[in-house]
């Protein structure tokens, strides 16, 4: 292990709040990681030793070493550190199973993302944007949104207490852009 992030579900944990899943240690947060493939069993075809790899795992990234099966790794780019790779698995894998696998988001369309300023939402917002999607965001805050407008939204709206504000932004998003 080079380096494991800290996100939400780390904290409630510590808390007690978040009990890790069947199989995996309860003292040891940590969802999501990177580091150095230090060994393979016999079976293992896609890794070697001491390739730069990612990925999540239901708890203890934050060990020295853990344990994972083969197809639940994925090559570290070589453009990111250590760190900047650890961050990258929770987000970007849930946005992209959000995005593709479940929504099936086509080049082009328009994607909405709430909580466009939170970690999975700006993963979201990054890949819409490399799908060429025209992409509006909703927060709680004004300023998380103005964070997330550099990776890629194409307009915003914050949202306090009445979600009905939505229907109106949708239209004028979708249907008066037509």
């Amino acid at each position: 292990m080079r380096a494991a992030a800290l996100n939400r579900a780390d904290i409630l944990q510590r808390l007690g709040h978040y009990p890790a899943p069947s199989g995996f240690p309860r003292d040891i947060p940590g969802l999501q990681f990177a580091g150095e493939v230090e060994a393979v069993g016999d079976a293992v075809r896609l890794w070697r030793p001491s390739q730069r790899v990612f990925g999540i795992i239901g708890g203890g990234a934050q060990a020295e070493l853990v344990v994972v099966p083969e197809n639940q790794l994925a090559e570290i780019p070589s453009n990111l550190d250590w760190v900047s790779a650890a961050a990258v698995p929770e987000a970007f894998i849930t946005a992209h199973d959000a995005l593709f696998t479940q929504s099936e988001l086509q080049m082009g369309e328009t994607l909405l993302v709430h909580a466009a300023g939170s970690g999975v939402g700006t993963a979201a917002v990054q890949l819409g944007r490399a799908t060429g999607a025209n992409i509006f965001g909703t927060s709680r805050t004004a300023d998380k949104l103005e964070r997330a407008k550099p990776y890629g939204l194409s307009g915003s709206l914050v949202i306090k207490d009445d979600p009905a504000v939505l229907i109106e932004a949708v239209h004028e998003w979708t249907v008066a852009r037509a």
